[in-house]
């Protein structure tokens, strides 16, 4: 045989081989075995329920169940994410993300990612964390890339930027961000650190060690002011005879760090992180040397930028459970501000004397 038929040989051999090996991928891609693997599973588990069922309507809906497992659908299932993404923007078109084709027991990625239940996996998807490719199909594809744990996404916070990068991502694929019309609250962002997990608030003691005396007079201040309110609150004759749902409407604006889904709060009164965040992040840079880092994320809401902290407290219909307490009790004025605001119940005249400016009435 000569060199040129060996050659054209091996080369036809490779060719069947390789189109061979790519329609069989096409009609059974590796993502089958995974949908396959769950459905037998579920099936298995409403099975023992079918068995277990005591009653005939209960029976009825159970099997309908089980036989929709039996006989199930492989398909590849896909999130279609907000925001514009297109060729022209050298961008792969609508961006979806696909990694629940395979990874399609959300039961297991709840279980597995049990501090990220505030960043919905159908409105962000996956990749928004983990990075990787959320179009591909292949496992190698998608992966490529990839940051798997928490550890390796912690890595990528050489600078404040990446942090920064991974909140305006989360606005582009937030409706209510990209859509004034929906919009309810300006770039709720800060609370995710970069792993997609709530931000660890680490106590105003942690701050102050440093700033007590790099930035004193604002310390100052601030303890005297704004860390005193909910002592004034505590003593506030509604917050006293409210329930305990009357004092929560307190806690969300007079505390520090207050999670509504469990009640509880970091510290009482508005602390350093009530403004700046939760301190997970900055005070990471502050502890490896890198404080101007740190001081890019810690200034994020606070110089008119979108990430806007001081919004949901300062607004007008804040204290309008007071008012209705106030009116069904009877009261003084002072209902209107608290005690801790008495050094800014004045104002100017023309001549620049200082006149105490009138209380709203209570109707």
């Amino acid at each position: 045989m000569s060199v040129q038929r060996l050659l054209f040989f091996v080369l036809s051999a490779l060719f069947f081989i390789g189109s061979f090996k790519w329609i069989n991928d096409e009609l059974h891609p590796k993502w089958v075995k995974y949908q396959k693997e769950y459905y037998e599973e579920q099936a298995s588990k409403t099975e023992k329920e079918y068995l277990a069922a005591t009653s005939v309507k209960e029976r009825e809906l159970v099997g309908k169940r089980l036989t929709s497992l039996r006989k199930p659908v492989y398909e590849i299932k896909q999130i279609l994410l907000k925001g514009e993404y297109s060729w022209a923007k050298r961008q792969n078109g609508d961006k979806v993300d696909r990694c629940m084709t395979c990874h399609i027991d959300e039961e297991k990625l709840k279980v597995s990612h049990p501090n990220t239940r505030d960043l919905p996996f159908d409105i962000y998807g996956c990749t928004v964390c983990h990075g990787g490719n959320g179009r591909a199909l292949s496992e190698e594809m998608a992966h490529e890339g990839m940051y798997y744990h928490k550890r390796q996404m912690q890595l990528r916070m050489a600078t404040a930027e990446a942090l920064f990068d991974f909140w305006s991502e989360l606005a582009i694929l937030t409706p209510e961000e990209s859509d004034p019309n929906q919009r309810i609250e300006m770039g709720d962002f800060k609370k995710y650190s970069i792993t997609g997990d709530k931000a660890i608030y680490v106590g105003s003691q942690k701050c102050l060690k440093c700033h007590a005396g790099l930035t004193s007079p604002h310390v100052e201040r601030w303890q005297r002011i704004k860390f005193k309110t909910f002592e004034r609150v505590k003593e506030a004759p509604d917050y006293i005879a409210g329930n305990a749902e009357y004092r929560k409407t307190c806690f969300k604006c007079h505390t520090t760090g207050y999670d509504e889904t469990t009640g509880k709060y970091s510290e009482e009164g508005v602390t350093c992180e009530a403004c700046h965040g939760a301190g997970e992040m900055f005070s990471y840079f502050m502890d490896i040397g890198k404080a101007p880092e740190g001081q890019k994320i810690a200034k994020v809401g606070t110089f008119g930028t979108p990430y806007n902290v001081c919004g949901p407290c300062h607004h007008t219909r804040g204290h309008e459970m007071r008012l209705k307490f106030f009116q069904e009790k009877g009261g003084s004025d002072e209902w209107f501000f608290p005690q801790h605001t008495a050094p800014y119940k004045t104002g100017l005249t023309g001549k620049g004397a200082s006149v105490s400016e009138p209380l709203p009435k209570i109707y």
